[in-house]
């Protein structure tokens, strides 16, 4: 049976999906993995893929995750945004990236809007959600966490917008 590119779609998913869960897993986890796949031909050519477009790496007998994959996963799973019920707090990132950093500043931006922030102003970002786990690997990873000041607020004088962006109830 040919391979059609819904095949294709799903077995990248898959990937996405097992490596999004563990960023780093052992050969015989993946050898088990492809094992039980009713394609498996299929899966494992997806897997090569994976490696020649540097989103995983194979090292001593383990497969990781690069830098690149890990934000590859995440817009691949688009499930970077919590939608878990608001506790009344905003989560502020304020940076300071010097000049001379610029690639390490758009970065920290992409960052920060890709996990749902809102530009408050030119280097305040805002959001409602609890800061995932993902985020922080992200920011130690890129060496962006000594430009980053974080805040817990819970007062935001005329918060009414922010509230509509990110569709809170009104106060």
């Amino acid at each position: 049976m040919a391979k059609t590119s819904r095949d294709a779609a799903r077995h990248i998913r898959e990937w996405s999906e097992f490596f999004h869960d563990a960023h780093v897993v052992a050969d015989a986890v993946v050898e088990e993995f492809i094992k039980r796949h009713r394609k498996n031909k299929y899966l494992r050519q997806s897997l090569r893929r994976f490696i020649t477009n540097g989103i995983v790496q194979r090292k001593e007998g383990k497969f990781s995750v690069t830098p690149k994959g890990f934000i590859y996963l995440l817009k691949r799973l688009r499930n970077t945004v919590h939608t878990k019920k608001w506790d009344g707090k905003w989560r502020l990132v304020s940076f300071d990236v010097p000049v001379r950093s610029d690639e390490k500043r758009q970065q920290l931006r992409y960052f920060l809007k890709r996990f749902g922030f809102h530009q408050l102003q030119k280097s305040v970002y805002v959001c409602p959600s609890h800061m995932s786990e993902e985020f922080w690997k992200l920011i130690v990873e890129y060496d962006l966490e000594g430009y980053c000041k974080v805040m817990l607020v819970e007062i935001i004088e005329g918060d009414e917008e922010l509230r509509r962006i990110f569709k809170l109830p009104q106060a």
